[in-house]
């Protein structure tokens, strides 16, 4: 059944948080996400970061990136980046991107800096 709900309800302090009754409760709840969280927990703290209180945002911003900081989970701005060995493999061998943009290439050719005037 928990394969049909969405993934920011799978969350157990999805109940929890709905039914804390004051701020302080449920920025306490946010911030054991942390300590005792796993993976079902990212979309709910997602979820919570589009809320209403600023407070709770906040924080749930904070500690959804804490949270895949600690369970090495890759955002897809992370994603796409080049890995780190690739970039030891192009230093180690002194490859430089190229300057000149392919997008760029007219096919001219500057015959006056060829010649010796």
């Amino acid at each position: 059944m928990t394969a049909e709900l969405p993934t920011y309800l799978q969350s157990v302090f999805y109940p929890l948080f709905q039914h804390a009754k004051d701020l302080e409760c449920k920025l306490m709840l946010i911030e054991q996400m942390l300590e005792i969280g796993d993976k079902k927990e990212i979309p709910f703290l997602t979820e919570l970061e589009g809320h209403d209180n600023p407070k709770i945002s906040n924080k749930a911003f904070e500690i959804r990136t804490a949270l895949q900081s600690k369970l090495g989970v890759m955002t897809p701005a992370e994603r796409s980046r080049l890995p780190m060995n690739l970039c030891f493999i192009y230093d180690e061998f002194n490859i430089r991107p190229s300057k000149v943009d392919p997008d760029l290439d007219f096919e001219v050719t500057l015959d006056i800096l060829e010649n010796d005037q």
